[in-house]
């Protein structure tokens, strides 16, 4: 990465972390104002001794501001804590940038922290998998966890967080200010009978109180796993909770992405799968909500294959057998292969558990898929989705090296594109250290080359079911199984610009083919590629430059970025941002340790952890918030 373009980030993550802009003063005493105001001047003086590179000064100053900072607000006056707030997240967003150049720091006191009332004493902390999820199943699952009654789901811990709409229902620190306490207290929920009891409901304001800490397995765990067994009414049995997703151990004879999924999507679809309405609220369009149930809870009892509802259906021991509506029943081996799946702990070998059914199948068949197979099965589902773009217009094909081009351009821009595509994979190749030898792609790369931004936008529609950007001339697509490019040959662009949107897409198909790679960044290292190779013939470079600082303060939390609640053209800007510090000479190795996990087959989250940090944790030091709390 170009020391000018480094420098270039570094100054506008540092204005905008350190600088910052002026509050509005509220009715505090003149002399708090005049300090607020002082210590924001010297957060300026200290991101410019980091801009200079005095990492060291510039964490004395940042050390010197805290102590008085927190000494401002010791009296903890809400007026005051509102308006100070502001300089207190520049102070935090401090932290994570000079802990990166391994600066020595005072520890900085998290806000919940800050404004909390004291800590309980010492064994009276809730906890929520044991305290408060198992009543929230009992009392909230009907509404909010086998449906999404207003907009508000609790499926997983993860989805409680998310809210309504993207609307948080609870803060850590303030149960007073919740909206889940809120409509509890006023009676308004739950509703249909149910009844939160005062012990519960002092649990629920206790745990939020004590900073809301998450105890659980993982956030995205079935939240209907922490709920306690119940009593069948017959007396005979009781409703056990489903396991959490459980990763396999390498000594399974079964496989639920190659062996039990194709055989759920293949007798299930159209009710429990695809389906507009799911026969008894259960769903299997992911794995997560196959562990989750449905009315009749849980479908799978731990190990027990023959207590565990799915067997019991499949086999017609507990009311209408399945599959239903005149479909033939499973045959036995079938269902002793999904039996023997469950007594090996029903282990999941897909991306994630909310990744659809249909994409874990492709992932799984394209694992044993030979790169022969896999290209060919790559070239006819490109030849469907052209049919599709733009029906009736039999596209011109090429094919260069380990890329199969097609599209209705010119004979002459689709040659170009070819050899520019064939350009970038040498350049993604020795940009990410890559051997030179190997193909860049397992199974090849389909680029589509558009005559017209009309076609372009058509593809985006007909075959992506999405709008796309009007700014953009290319962009690029990668599953298990598709991975491609799609380029506009309409542009006002010169020779050497085509060849950075070229290198950017491809870049981005690349990375974004390994298992469970966020959008943000996979196109953060095509950005980068970019600016890289091209910074001065590519005038995007600078729009992107003045873009940035905008783009960076929409992330006001890490799950803003890793729940994907940013557009594409923010999430792109907001990685590069992300990737550049990962990518640089100081990160080098880690990068390239990152690289290497991903294609030895380690997931982007696992990967991460291992090169980096988790990337929860990676982003919220990266932006200054309070990483999660390490279990």
């Amino acid at each position: 990465m170009g020391r000018n373009w480094s420098c270039f980030l570094v100054a506008v993550v540092v204005v905008w972390t350190l600088g910052g802009g002026r509050q509005a003063m509220g009715d505090v005493t003149a002399q708090q104002r005049a300090k607020l105001a002082e210590l924001s001047e010297a957060t300026r003086d200290a991101g410019r001794l980091y801009t200079e590179g005095k990492y060291q000064e510039c964490a004395q100053q940042i050390t010197a501001i805290q102590q008085q900072f927190l000494e401002l607000i010791e009296s903890r006056d809400a007026q005051l804590l509102r308006m100070a707030k502001p300089l207190y997240e520049r102070l935090a967003r401090a932290h994570g940038l000079l802990d990166l150049e391994g600066a020595e720091l005072q520890p900085l006191p998290t806000w919940e922290q800050i404004v909390a009332a004291p800590s309980p004493p010492e064994g009276q902390a809730i906890s929520f998998s044991q305290d408060v999820a198992p009543w929230l199943v009992a009392k909230c699952g009907n509404c909010h966890i086998n449906n999404r009654r207003g907009q508000f789901s609790m499926a997983t811990f993860a989805d409680l967080v998310r809210g309504v709409n993207g609307n948080r229902v609870f803060f850590p620190g303030e149960s007073r200010g919740s909206r889940l306490v809120e409509v509890i207290e006023s009676g308004d929920m739950p509703r249909g009978g149910g009844k939160v009891s005062a012990e519960e409901l002092a649990s629920l304001k206790g745990w939020i109180d004590q900073g809301a800490t998450f105890d659980g397995p993982a956030p995205t765990s079935a939240l209907v796993s922490y709920a306690r067994p119940s009593a069948d009414p017959s007396g005979e049995r009781s409703t056990p909770a489903p396991p959490t997703v459980k990763q396999p151990t390498g000594s399974e004879t079964v496989s639920f992405a190659r062996d039990i999924a194709p055989l759920l999507r293949e007798n299930c679809n159209g009710c429990h799968i695809a389906g507009r309405r799911a026969s008894g609220n259960f769903r299997m369009d992911t794995f997560a909500q196959l562990l989750r149930g449905g009315d009749s809870g849980p479908v799978i009892a731990g190990t027990n294959a023959n207590e565990s509802l799915l067997i019991r259906k499949l086999k017609g021991q507990a009311g209408q057998r399945m599959p239903a509506g005149g479909r033939p029943p499973l045959s036995d081996e079938q269902i002793a292969l999904i039996a023997t799946w469950i007594r090996e702990g029903a282990p999941f070998d897909g991306p994630a558990p909310s990744t659809n059914i249909d994409v874990v199948i492709n992932q799984g068949w394209a694992a044993t898929a030979s790169p022969e197979e896999l290209f060919q099965r790559r070239k006819e589902r490109a030849l469907q989705r052209w049919e599709r773009a733009v029906p009736g217009d039999a596209p011109a094909t090429a094919e260069i090296g380990e890329a199969f081009v097609l599209g209705n351009a010119s004979p002459d821009q689709i040659d170009a594109s070819a050899r520019r595509v064939a350009d970038a994979i040498e350049r993604v190749k020795r940009g990410l250290r890559l051997d030179k030898r190997s193909p860049l792609l397992r199974g090849g790369l389909v680029v589509f080359v558009l005559k017209s931004r009309y076609d372009y936008s058509e593809f985006g529609k007909m075959t992506e079911g999405r709008e796309l950007p009007k700014e953009w001339v290319g962009h690029w697509y990668a599953d298990p199984i598709d991975v491609y490019v799609v380029l506009s040959a309409e542009s006002d662009l010169e020779p050497e610009q085509l060849e950075a949107v070229t290198l950017q897409n491809v870049a981005g198909a690349y990375v974004g083919s390994f298992a469970g790679v966020p959008y943000w960044f996979a196109e953060g290292v095509g950005r980068n590629l970019v600016v890289t190779n091209y910074r001065r013939g590519d005038r995007r470079v600078v729009e992107w430059q003045q873009s940035l600082p905008a783009a960076l303060q929409k992330v006001t939390a890490p799950p803003v970025l890793l729940d994907n609640r940013l557009d594409e053209e923010t999430a792109g800007l907001v990685g590069m941002a992300l990737v550049n510090t990962m990518m640089d000479r100081a990160n080098s190795r880690r990068f390239s340790k990152l690289m290497e996990l991903m294609r030895e087959g380690k997931a982007f989250d696992e990967a991460m952890a291992f090169a980096f940090a988790p990337p929860e944790e990676f982003v919220a030091l990266a932006f200054g918030k309070k990483p999660p709390e390490k279990k």
